[in-house]
């Protein structure tokens, strides 16, 4: 299997992200972040919405999405993906 550029592949995920977020009527900003020494890239998720879902909801949709479109060798460069409504990072 051919390996994916980092670009690519955080193009990769906010695309696939962003569209699956949009197919379930919500919508998100999505933040990248490459960690440093490795192959994994961190994501963030914010949407308005998520207030109204609980957390293992926003995590099921999210790793979901991503399932539809990774495969098991890709989804390992994804470290986490956190899913939060912007009040959320407000009270952090």
């Amino acid at each position: 299997m051919a390996a994916v550029r980092t670009g690519n592949f955080q193009k990769k995920i906010r695309d696939v992200l962003s569209a699956g977020f949009e197919t379930a009527g919500l919508r998100a900003t999505i933040r990248l972040e490459k960690i440093p020494g490795t192959k994994l890239t961190r994501v963030m998720v914010t949407s308005p919405t998520f207030k109204k879902l609980r957390h293992s909801e926003r995590q099921d949709l999210a790793w979901r999405i991503i399932n539809q479109h990774f495969t098991p060798e890709e989804q390992l460069r994804i470290s986490t993906i956190m899913t939060v409504a912007p009040a959320e990072l407000d009270a952090a």
